[in-house]
């Protein structure tokens, strides 16, 4: 059972070639008929047999931009100013299903709309927010109060600021 687990670690970091060559100018590489976006991700490693130190040097992909440009996480011992054939190994990929893709979206979304709007989030849509003029103020003054209700169902942002509207003390809806 353990040799057959180890196989499968083993397969999971096979060096591969990659297509095309690079130079390098700092943490930037350059390809030459590559496939960058292809072939690489974050995270995994570039194996380049350096042509002044004759070693294998080894950077970390840290974003890649195009199929000819993409940037590694520290420079080689010194810029590749010549074209070189390179190797990479494929970091592990998470299996994320695409529904629990869909719920880290909803989650992102509704925090980024959450943060946009401040007093007014709407917590998901599960919540909705106003604000209602308070009563006995002397000489009309302009007090007001936010109300936060929870509501039985998720309404979308259009839904909830739709509810809002019928509040006419709240200056967003007028």
């Amino acid at each position: 059972d353990d040799a057959a687990a180890d196989d499968d670690d083993a397969a999971d970091f096979q060096v591969q070639v990659g297509t095309g060559r690079l130079s390098s100018s700092g943490v930037t590489i350059h390809g030459f008929e590559t496939q960058f976006l292809r072939e690489l991700r974050v995270g995994d490693a570039v194996v380049v047999s350096h042509p002044r130190t004759l070693t294998d040097e080894t950077r970390i992909v840290q974003m890649v931009l195009s199929d000819t440009s993409m940037a590694v996480s520290s420079p080689f011992s010194s810029d590749l100013v010549s074209t070189c054939a390179f190797r990479y190994i494929a970091a592990p990929r998470d299996a994320e299903t695409a529904e629990t893709k869909a719920a880290k979206k909803r989650k992102a979304d509704n925090s980024r709309d959450d943060d946009a709007v401040g007093d007014y989030a709407g917590k998901g849509g599960s919540t909705l927010v106003y604000r209602e003029r308070k009563g006995g103020m002397i000489g009309g003054g302009n007090g007001y109060r936010i109300v936060t209700q929870q509501l039985n169902e998720t309404k979308s942002r259009t839904e909830l600021l739709e509810m809002r509207v019928k509040y006419k003390s709240d200056r967003h809806c007028a």
